[in-house]
């Protein structure tokens, strides 16, 4: 009798254990994904912000948004009340091939950056896609204040004084293979200025110099480490702001080599890891509409962008006014293909292809870099 109790209690409590295994089980499969997006500190990603800072536009609109739980680090995603994701933010102040190499580590899900870095990565073998675009144009050349210029014309005629009398000009960009790196270096080759990247060569007319980010930018050119710099808003105007250096192109009107102007060039995108895609899909799909809402958000009513960048950033309002306006946010891939195809050609020309996109057709090119199908379940969803 006592051995026949034993036995019944020992069948009890395995059948209890089993039954919690199960309900550990399902609470960890049910648990939502968390998906780290990288960003820039930059008014270019101000659909980041909005949708950051408005959260009750969003969820009476669309039923998509976000709670925040701690400021510009982490939010919850909903979609319809309904938890999708947590989401981990994570500010990278270098440049998009910063946010490309965290992904093709395995550390970011989905990156805001620029299509040119986004591109390097994926023809050297990241496995990525970009899903959506977010905006076009936003870049602009500013040169020292004291140089005695005022537009682009001016400025090729300059540097080509300087070189005859034995000056080799210097110009700043954010980082290798941001997208102000490859314009400026393909609007000097449409206008036949030489350059380099070696401050022993002394033979080019113009040195490129890697300000390692655009922090540094104002005080190197204070200091006349610099005779111009090519950078992504908000800093062309905190520059002007100073009185430390005048805008004399915007990137939208720079030639290009491989012929006519940048006019409504694809600036930033949306990028995403396949293995995020694969295994994080709804997450990665629903953040995205969330940024496609933000978008159409901003272009109803600018005055969510411009505050929520000065806010999100630190500058002052009248900055974001300047900067914004030469910002058009945009988040259809369709009518910029084409020219982020012409930026594949332009890094070839720079020697910046050399792997996935390096002898392939257009078409080829676009399948490799983007994602089409996700692209439209995005607008679709």
């Amino acid at each position: 009798m006592k051995k026949s109790y034993l036995v019944g209690i020992s069948i009890i409590s395995l059948i209890f254990v089993v039954s919690l295994s199960g309900c550990v089980q399902n609470q960890e499969s049910s648990e939502v994904p968390t998906l780290t997006v990288a960003y820039l500190p930059t008014d270019h990603h101000a659909a980041l912000f909005v949708a950051c800072y408005y959260p009750d536009i969003f969820k009476k609109n669309y039923g998509i948004y976000l709670k925040e739980v701690k400021p510009k680090e982490e939010y919850e995603l909903y979609k319809d009340d309904k938890k999708i994701a947590n989401i981990r933010l994570v500010e990278v102040t270098t440049g998009g091939a910063s946010i490309m190499n965290l992904m093709s580590q395995g550390k970011v899900d989905v990156g805001l950056l620029g299509y040119p870095p986004a591109i390097f990565y994926i023809d050297k073998g990241t496995k990525a896609k970009v899903i959506m675009n977010l905006h076009t144009e936003g870049s602009a050349v500013v040169v020292r204040k004291d140089i005695p210029v005022n537009n682009w014309k001016e400025f090729i005629n300059w540097i080509k004084e300087q070189h005859e009398k034995g000056y080799q000009v210097k110009i700043g960009h954010p980082l290798p293979t941001s997208i102000q790196y490859v314009m400026i270096k393909d609007a000097l080759r449409a206008e036949g200025i030489t350059y380099t990247e070696n401050p022993n060569n002394k033979s080019a007319m113009v040195l490129l110099i890697n300000c390692k980010g655009q922090k540094t930018m104002p005080q190197m050119l204070a200091q006349k480490e610099l005779d111009a710099v090519i950078a992504w808003e908000p800093m062309p105007e905190i520059i002007q702001s100073r009185d430390i250096g005048k805008v004399i192109i915007y990137s939208g009107d720079l030639p290009s080599a491989t012929g006519g102007t940048w006019a409504n060039h694809p600036c930033c995108c949306v990028v995403a890891s396949e293995n995020a895609l694969n295994n994080k899909k709804e997450a990665v799909i629903t953040f995205a509409k969330l940024l496609k809402d933000a978008t159409d958000e901003i272009n109803k009513n600018k005055e969510l962008a411009v505050k929520a960048s000065a806010k999100w950033l630190g500058t002052n309002i009248s900055i974001e006014e300047a900067s914004i306006k030469h910002i058009k946010y945009d988040y259809r891939l369709e009518p910029v293909i084409p020219k982020v195809i012409k930026f594949v050609d332009a890094m070839k020309l720079q020697g910046l292809i050399n792997g996935r996109l390096k002898n392939v057709s257009d078409k080829e090119a676009e399948n490799i870099i983007f994602d089409l199908k996700v692209y439209h379940e995005i607008l679709n969803n």
